[in-house]
């Protein structure tokens, strides 16, 4: 794969991570996360040519659920640092840029809490809106669900500035959260304290945001009119304390980098006993004359950065190794823990990645080990306390049967190892197929969740996908279960029926394909729009030719479709949930058919993924650089180069008005 195509393979998975995070699901941890970034960075900073490519912006997609207010200033997100040489260089590029030296500035040095960001607009000292980050330039208005928050003043009495904003983080200390949590049905408990205030922060109802203990505590500011209110980050706390804003009494000031690095030790030692998640330190330069001089790239600002911490970690037992089974047969083994409190989340289950990790770090049950996690979803086991190990821990013996009694097998140039047969023999893969296919990024089938569906498997009444949309059929049988009854089996049938009305890029994603995530069944079905062509399609002589023409569809995912369509039981069963479902058709016609179009710049009535969705639904492909073969370039504010290359190449240019006109 040449750079360019795995630039942009990074680019698409860190833009979906970037969605997952932003909308309380993330399904990597920080520090994958993290080094995904790096790595992202890396290529930009040694392949210039890439810059063209890079438009991974900031945030999330606002909800449609709520108003959508445009920010006044864009809420753009920090840099990151994980050493005192990274952040020595960031404040060198910005003395370069100032023609200054690093040991001519006043630092402010404060924590990084885990939170949700949040911007307060005051207006003649009076609260007048809440707005979330959204995607950094719109966001959603959220007003009624904050006003109950423990730190948010509804009015100012010490401000000179008609209209000021103030920025900060929405959070639950971790008292709260275990409080909180101990409501909730084991299941339905949220991961950690982060996704628990995204999911209290954006409720519809916002008398529930009101009866949830959150927090907030500012960490800047955005614009505010009265130029002279503070001068520095520290009038600006001084600002915050007198206006009734509570603050982590944390925050000081240096005015040298190893200086504040002795201090983010200091405070990354003591870290869990402090009662908020932090992931690190913010680095900010102090002065409000220097931060406007030294401005933002279109991500970041030049003045400040995250120091980020290493991962959190603590001491535990393995109690037992199980094996999980994947859809797709991938067996990860599972250390189970006696639990342990590590940030805030009790943890008693980590990833031990595949067989070779295990060997490699000589992992036993009823060893001592130390388990990472970095505010993530999937702790994992770092290494083993040797010296805790007793003489009676035995290797753990490598298996060579799946859980459901077939071989093991691995595949060259892969660690996973995989079971030998497909789901249709193995009913681990089967169970979790159906659990993938049901999943709210899929079909959407509210309400059959894992243990309902193993119900419906033990009593025969369902072992594929399409039995889902008999189970109308078995109302006697399912009536009878334990928690369920006539209004539950009508909302499930309800949810049932409303998920047979899809697009072909979700129906696609949910057959749960290998290297057919959300981005690949996204250009498939741009390709053959509607049902009827699908079908056709698959049936092709030229079905190897036609995905090789598709743009940005790799010889993996190639494989992965024609080898399941190949499959005669695959195609039966597809094909059976295709002539059950309705397929919403991607309109096209003669001027949108096989076009491209590429936005840049700033959209006033929407933000650039809402245009982008609206263009694809209408046929178009969606482009990402201007070059010789792009059809149509749409432009914002803010343009740039891309709008002066496409008027070099004489590209057909088309304002949002312009858009709209096209679209509608």
């Amino acid at each position: 794969m040449s750079t360019k195509d795995s630039f942009i393979k990074l680019r698409d998975k860190l833009k979906k991570h970037n969605n997952e995070y932003y909308n309380s699901n993330p399904s990597i941890d920080d520090s994958d996360y993290d080094n995904l970034k790096k790595r992202y960075d890396y290529l930009l900073l040694n392949n210039p040519e890439l810059k063209k490519l890079d438009n991974l912006g900031i945030g999330a997609s606002p909800s449609s659920k709520f108003t959508k207010i445009r920010h006044y200033e864009p809420m753009l997100s920090l840099s990151n640092s994980f050493s005192l040489s990274e952040s020595k260089d960031f404040f060198n590029k910005a003395s370069n840029f100032l023609k200054k030296k690093n040991s001519d500035y006043i630092f402010n040095v404060d924590c990084k809490i885990d939170g949700v960001s949040l911007s307060l607009i005051y207006k003649n000292n009076k609260l007048f809106k809440a707005i979330t980050r959204g995607d950094g330039i719109i966001g959603e208005e959220i007003t009624e669900n904050v006003l109950g928050i423990k730190g948010i003043p509804k009015v100012l009495k010490n401000c000179k500035s008609d209209l000021i904003e103030i920025r900060g983080e929405v959070f639950f200390l971790r008292d709260d959260f275990e409080k909180l949590n101990n409501q909730f049905e084991k299941k339905n408990q949220f991961s950690n304290p982060r996704n628990a205030a995204s999911g209290s922060l954006r409720q519809i109802d916002s008398k529930i945001t009101k009866n949830r203990p959150l927090r907030f505590i500012p960490h800047g500011y955005g614009k505010f009119s009265y130029e002279q209110e503070f001068l520095n980050f520290e009038e600006f706390l001084i600002f915050c304390k007198k206006n009734n804003f509570d603050q982590t009494g944390y925050a000081k000031k240096y005015n040298n980098l190893s200086n504040i690095y002795a201090y983010i030790s200091e405070i990354e030692k003591k870290r869990s006993i402090i009662n908020f998640d932090i992931d690190g330190m913010v680095i900010k330069i102090s002065s409000l004359d220097l931060q406007r001089m030294l401005g933002n790239t279109n991500k970041f600002p030049r003045w400040a950065i995250a120091a980020k911490f290493s991962s959190e970690e603590a001491l535990t037992q393995v109690k037992k190794i199980e094996l999980q089974i994947g859809r797709t047969g991938a067996i990860t083994p599972v250390a189970r823990l006696k639990p342990i409190n590590i940030g805030g989340v009790i943890v008693s289950n980590a990833t031990l990645h595949n067989f070779d990790e295990i060997i490699r770090k000589d992992i036993r049950i009823d060893d001592f080990v130390w388990v990472k996690r970095a505010g993530d979803v999937i702790p994992y086991v770092s290494k083993v306390d040797i010296e805790k190990r007793k003489i009676s821990n035995k290797k753990f013996n490598i298996p060579k049967k799946c859980l459901c009694g077939n071989k093991i097998i691995k595949i060259k140039g892969e660690a996973v190892q995989r079971c030998s047969v497909g789901k249709n023999q193995c009913k681990y893969q089967n169970l979790e197929n159906l659990k993938h296919f049901v999943s709210k990024k899929a079909m959407n089938i509210d309400g059959l969740g894992e243990k309902l569906i193993e119900k419906f498997i033990s009593l025969n009444l369902i072992s594929e996908k399409h039995d889902i949309y008999e189970l109308e059929n078995h109302k006697d049988k399912i009536i009878k279960l334990d928690g369920f009854g006539e209004k539950s089996f009508l909302n499930l049938i309800e949810s049932i029926n409303k998920s047979k009305i899809t697009s072909l890029s979700r129906y696609l994603f949910s057959l749960g394909l290998r290297y057919l995530g959300e981005n690949n069944s996204e250009l498939i079905s741009l390709n053959f729009k509607n049902k009827t062509r699908f079908k056709n399609f698959i049936k092709s002589k030229k079905l190897r030719e036609q995905l090789e023409n598709i743009d940005g569809l790799g010889e993996k995912a190639i494989n992965s479709f024609i080898n399941y369509f190949s499959n005669e039981g695959n195609l039966k069963e597809s094909f059976a949930i295709l002539d059950i479902i309705e397929i919403e058709e991607i309109e096209s016609n003669y001027e949108s058919l096989n076009k491209s179009i590429l936005f840049t710049g700033t959209l006033k009535k929407m933000s650039r993924d809402r245009a982008k969705e609206l263009a694809k639904k209408k046929g178009y492909k969606i482009a990402s650089n201007v070059s010789k073969n792009l059809d149509i370039l749409v432009y914002g504010e803010k343009s740039g180069s891309k709008l002066k290359k496409a008027n070099d190449l004489k590209i057909n240019i088309l304002n949002e008005k312009d858009f709209l006109n096209l679209i509608n």
